[in-house]
Order: structure tokens, then sequence, then C-alpha cells
């Protein structure tokens, strides 16, 4: 009798065990199917390291087939953006580019007090810099030493962020892709990484002593969540920090890329 009883315990907790299980993956598949997205984003940053006047920029956008998809949702970071700094998309030799232009950078700052209406806010006024007090909230200052931009487009397919050369948006122009090892964190993951040589075109005046850095970087991201945000992407980055005063027009710089990052379940949607 005993053998029997504990026999029947056995396949029930072997029941109960198997329920939950399942109940558990079907509970985990329905969290990744329900929170399962994919997205490009897009960030540019441009500086200096003293003032520096009619500026322009030409920096590379992520383009597949000729077509850049962040292109018409690029938007800025600067608060309170001064009227004389633009941006735009322009076709170049080299395909379509990022084109900022600045009167000045980096600026004074500004000030700004805002006008409420109704208990909102509706716009905000420009002040003088003698009405600004850093103990006073009601007056914000604003510092233009960099002109910062961003776009993010959310698709509705997976990102392939193993291998994106050919089918996922890339910095153009790009020569001279060379395999090179990864740097910490991802030295003995599967990631795979790249270098490669670009070009930005820069146009200022400004002393000769000048310092300019532009950063641009791209990241295509599919992203769930199953106990915690999960995650896998790719990352295309150029980058060129310091440039001195005597290289002006079109500058071949450093580009780098990152494929591979992150964890890879079964069963993506596409």
């Amino acid at each position: 009798m005993k053998s029997r009883t504990l026999g029947i315990v056995a396949v029930a907790v072997l029941l109960v065990v198997a329920t939950i299980g399942g109940g558990l993956w079907a509970f985990g598949r329905l969290s990744f199917l329900n929170s399962y997205g994919s997205e490009y984003s897009y960030e540019v940053r441009v500086s200096a390291n003293e003032p520096i006047s009619n500026v322009t920029i030409l920096a590379p956008l992520p383009v597949v087939d000729g077509d850049s998809p962040v292109a018409d949702v690029i938007e800025t970071r600067e608060y309170l953006l001064p009227e004389t700094w633009s941006y735009d998309v322009v076709e170049t030799e080299y395909g379509p580019m990022l084109r900022l232009q600045a009167d000045e950078l980096p600026a004074d700052p500004t000030y700004h007090r805002p006008v409420i209406e109704n208990d909102r806010l509706v716009r905000w006024e420009r002040v003088s810099a003698d009405e600004y007090d850093q103990n006073d909230t009601d007056v914000v200052r604003v510092d233009h030493d960099a002109i910062e931009l961003t776009a993010d487009r959310t698709v509705n397919r997976s990102v392939e962020t193993r291998a994106p050369e050919g089918t996922e948006p890339l910095f153009e122009p790009r020569s001279n892709v060379t395999a090179v090892p990864c740097a910490w964190p991802y030295e003995d993951d599967d990631v795979q990484c790249y270098s490669y040589d670009t070009q930005i075109f820069v146009s200022y005046d400004g002393p000769e002593t000048t310092e300019l850095s532009v950063t641009v970087e791209l990241r295509g991201t599919n992203s769930w969540w199953v106990g915690g945000w999960n995650y896998n992407e790719y990352t295309d980055r150029v980058y060129v920090y310091d440039l001195p005063a005597d290289q002006r027009g079109w500058v071949i710089v450093e580009g780098a890329a990152e494929t591979g990052v992150g964890n890879y379940p079964r069963n993506l949607p596409q």
C-alpha cells in the first residue's frame, strides 16, 4: 500500500509541477510577445573648446538602400533652441547627411521666464542677464555649449542585430572596414566589432587653437520583458574628439561598429 500511495503522490506532484511549469512558460511567452519591440535610435553631438561662429557640420545619417529611416524624425534636445541654430537633411556626394548650422557655438547663456495663462505654460519669454538670480526659480538659465540632436524610430519587425550589413541602416560612406578585437565588456562574448573610415564636413570661423568634437551614434535594438528587460542590438558610431582647426572641409574620421550585443531567444516575432 505504501508503495502504491507513494507512486500516486509522486504522479500528482509531477502533474502539479508540469502544470505550474506550463503556466509559467505560457505566461513568459505571452509577456515576451506583448512587450517585444524594435527601434532605431540616432544621436548627434557637436561641441568646441572655445567660441566659434558660422558653423556648418555635415554628419552621416544611417542609410539602407539609399534612404534613412530616421531622417524625418530628428529633433533637438536643446532646451529653448537659439533661433540662429538650424538643422536639415541634404544630399551630398556621399549620400544624404544631416546638416547642422549655427551662427555661434558655444553661444552665451540665455535667460527665460515662463509665461503662465490659466494655470498653463503658454510660452517662454526671454529676459536679460540682469534679471537672472540663481536663487530665483522663476527665471531659467540655458547654456548653449553644444548642439545635440536625436531621433527615434520604431519598426514593426525584428531588427537584424547580428549581421546588419545590407539589411539595416548604417553610416555612409564607409571604407577600410576591418574586424577588430572587442573591448570590455564584450571581449569574451559572441559580439563582432569593426573599425572603418568615413567622412564628415566641417566649416567654421574661429581661433587656430580651436578643437572641435563630433560624435554620431546609431543603435538598432530589439527589447522585451520576461522577468526583467532583455535586449539585443547593434551599434554604429562615428567620432572625432579635439579635431584641430587646420582640418576643415571634408575630413576623414573613424567609425566603429558592434554587432550581436545582448541575448537571443528562440522564436522571435517577425
